[in-house]
């Protein structure tokens, strides 16, 4: 939800019970205030009646358009206080029911006694309540259009600096930009953000420009030794002095020197897809890229004697980097024969939608969930620098394709959705 829509929001929710709490007093105060002032009308209209009756004119019933009544009564009251109630008569003006406010009291005189009712229309309590609700609706229309159109205003005058300065941050591209500016504004919340924006999109950037060149540096720097240890390493191997037991210690040394120099390359790459360097995107051909890579590998395959079954849905292509896509495809199948057996099976089904790969295998030693960290290995394999699933999960994450490892019949399965 918006800022101005939930800002809205609240105003609305801390309205609502107010305005209802509002109609409910003003209903009761309105219709207090019709009561009392029918009541002194009819207090005027008994005192009237008082002074006609102090004449002592003999008067056994009268009744003056139902609204005052005089009856004579033969007895002495018991109480002359005039009592008030509300009753329902029949108004010859409206000619219909209507609602009273009547007041009865007795009155005597030297030589009679009388029950005079004095009776008054007052105003209908529906018609009360109708004209407090309509009133009450039309307050709260016009207050959702008032919020509407300061909604509307506010979005379009006032938000418009915060808008621009969030559309700068959706197109700002670390990679290609080395710095951003935001637009100067006279609101001094939005000017003390745009100036926090600034100073940290200025530091981010000078963070990955350091860290791109350190990573580069470090790469290089350590294949050149890395380098120069290989090629000695291959002249002692070619040494016919050396025995047998320094011939397997420098196997081992020229071993863990090519894995050394396989991990520094894999960490670099993963370094650059972090930092998003492999911004081009074309649309591959999955079933050609499959197929060139199987191709490169057929020999260590063919060593293995594995059974390569394949399901192609023609012309499977993926937009993605190019790049991205042999590393994706290359590490899949390096997985798929390093960590199979002698004998076993590599299956590949590709559609339109998504890729599966599934491989024969040993029985997995670690958590599934746990096998696209780094450095996590089911089994601690001599070639293997257990960075090939953090690669392909890597290079998915970047790509928004969602891949899921299963372990299940022997099989070790990779899916992914594109």
């Amino acid at each position: 939800m918006k800022l101005l829509n939930k800002i809205s929001l609240y105003y609305l929710l801390f309205a609502i019970p107010v305005m209802v709490a509002c109609s409910f007093i003003s209903y009761n105060m309105i219709f207090n205030e019709v009561i009392d002032n029918t009541d002194e009308r009819l207090t005027k209209d008994f005192e009237q009646v008082k002074e006609f009756l102090k004449c002592d004119t003999i008067i056994s019933h009268l009744s003056l358009n139902r609204e005052i009544t005089v009856i004579e009564t033969g007895e002495k009251p018991v109480s002359t206080t005039p009592a008030f109630s509300d009753t329902i008569m029949y108004d010859n003006y409206e000619e219909e029911m209507l609602p009273f406010r009547v007041l009865k009291a007795n009155f005597s005189t030297p030589h009679h006694d009388y029950l005079v009712i004095v009776g008054k229309v007052y105003l209908e309590s529906e018609d009360l309540v109708d004209g407090i609700v309509t009133s009450v609706v039309i307050m709260f229309v016009l207050l959702i259009a008032g919020f509407f159109v300061i909604n509307i205003f506010v979005a379009k005058r006032v938000m418009k600096p915060f808008n621009k300065t969030l559309s700068s941050l959706d197109n700002y591209d670390l990679s290609k930009a080395s710095e951003i500016k935001f637009e100067d504004s006279s609101t001094k919340e939005f000017k003390k953000l745009n100036d926090a924006l600034n100073k940290m999109t200025d530091k981010i950037f000078k963070d990955y420009q350091n860290q791109k060149q350190f990573a580069e540096n470090a790469s290089h720097e350590m294949q050149t030794p890395l380098a120069v240890i290989k090629n000695k390493i291959e002249l002692l191997i070619q040494s016919k002095s050396i025995s047998e037991v320094d011939m397997e210690m420098i196997q081992s040394i020229y071993n863990s020197a090519n894995k050394l120099s396989q991990l520094n390359k894999t960490l670099l790459l993963l370094a650059k897809i972090e930092n998003r360097q492999f911004a081009e995107v074309k649309e591959v051909n999955f079933e050609q890229l499959f197929e060139k890579t199987l191709n490169n590998y057929l020999d260590i395959i063919q060593q293995k004697q594995i059974s390569l079954t394949k399901h192609y849905n023609s012309d499977v292509s993926v937009k993605m980097n190019p790049i991205l896509a042999d590393v994706l495809i290359g590490n899949i199948i390096q997985n798929a024969i390093r960590h199979n057996i002698n004998g076993g099976t590599i299956e590949i089904n590709l559609t339109p939608k998504s890729l599966t790969v599934s491989n024969t295998g040993n029985d997995l030693k670690v958590n599934a969930d746990e096998m696209f960290q780094r450095f996590r290995k089911s089994e601690q394999s001599a070639d293997s620098v257990g960075l090939g699933m953090a690669l392909i999960k890597q290079v998915c994450d970047i790509n928004k394709f969602s891949i899921s490892y299963r372990f299940e019949n022997k099989l070790h399965i990779i899916t992914i959705n594109f």
